[in-house]
């Protein structure tokens, strides 16, 4: 060994620390690999940003953090819709309230949307309701229909997670033109409990709630082997809750919306971070900081 220690040019030191650098490394490979199998366990598709902000993992960048995980394999899918889910009414007759609007606290901007999922060889619809500053969400329904009751029923279980029946006209409810808004019985709903009705002129306008879509059926839904509707009901309550309490947000300072709702409401008024809205009407960008709270 001492005579290929001389023909290479190196100290037997040098090459013993070189291997205890490689066993360190492979070590420390090793335990994000470990934090990536425990976060993914819990969310199925969790991208590896997330994980690492979720961890915040000492003396290890982000950067290196997703480039191990991206060596051992743990790069997320991307799922193309195939079903169209807005059928806009031509009947609309809400105008967008959203146009150089701001936020600053909870039940001051709903929005809602629907989405589809596929079990076997049939299409089944989930509507989400959800809070756009803390992104907690307040209301789902699923049906094998695109019927006003499947929203209906997101709508009253919204009302009582929230525990309110009368918001005052401080609220505004946003959605896009689907026919299912504007029907009687949802109208009025919103009407009885005093919020105000506003809807989009282009889907990209509700970004908020599309990105939940996504996130539910991609990063949770499709990884749980759903085979009956017994199954997506229950699969989606299970991904609602995890959503809500344990997945971190970094518009949120990294935290679940419920624990994010529970911070703000320590806070004084003046100290709550401001969400400004994105329309049509402002300069188009497809910048994901704009829909980022402003600390």
């Amino acid at each position: 060994m001492n005579s290929i220690y001389q023909y290479c040019q190196i100290s037997k030191q040098a090459h013993h620390q070189n291997l205890h650098r490689e066993q360190m490394w492979l070590s420390k490979q090793q335990i994000i690999v470990g934090l990536i199998l425990q976060a993914r366990e819990i969310h199925p598709a969790m991208g590896l940003r997330t994980i690492y902000e979720m961890y915040q993992p000492e003396s290890i960048g982000r950067d290196t953090f997703i480039s191990i995980g991206l060596k051992y394999g743990f790069r997320t899918k991307v799922v193309k819709n195939q079903a169209k889910t807005t059928f806009a009414s031509p009947y609309s007759r809400y105008h967008n309230l959203l146009i150089n609007k701001t936020i600053s606290d909870i039940n001051q901007l709903w929005t809602s949307d629907i989405t589809y999922f596929k079990v076997n060889d049939h299409f089944f619809y989930i509507v989400f309701i959800m809070d756009v500053y803390s992104r907690l969400i307040l209301g789902y329904a699923v049906a094998d229909n695109m019927k006003a009751t499947n929203n209906i029923d997101a709508l009253k279980m919204a009302f009582k997670t929230r525990k309110i029946t009368d918001f005052q006209n401080r609220l505004i409810h946003h959605s896009d033109r689907g026919g299912q808004y504007v029907s009687n019985q949802y109208v009025e709903l919103l009407q009885k409990a005093n919020i105000q009705i506003s809807m989009c002129n282009h889907v990209y306008e509700n970004a908020h709630i599309e990105r939940v879509n996504g996130t539910i059926k991609n990063q949770y839904l499709m990884h749980w082997n759903i085979t009956s509707p017994q199954q997506l009901k229950t699969a989606l309550k299970k991904a609602v809750n995890t959503y809500n309490n344990l997945r971190p947000h970094s518009a949120l300072k990294n935290l679940p919306p419920n624990t994010f709702e529970q911070h703000i409401n320590e806070l004084q008024g003046v100290k709550r971070p401001i969400l400004t809205i994105w329309t049509d009407n402002e300069t188009k960008t497809t910048d994901p900081n704009q829909y980022l709270l402003q600390f």
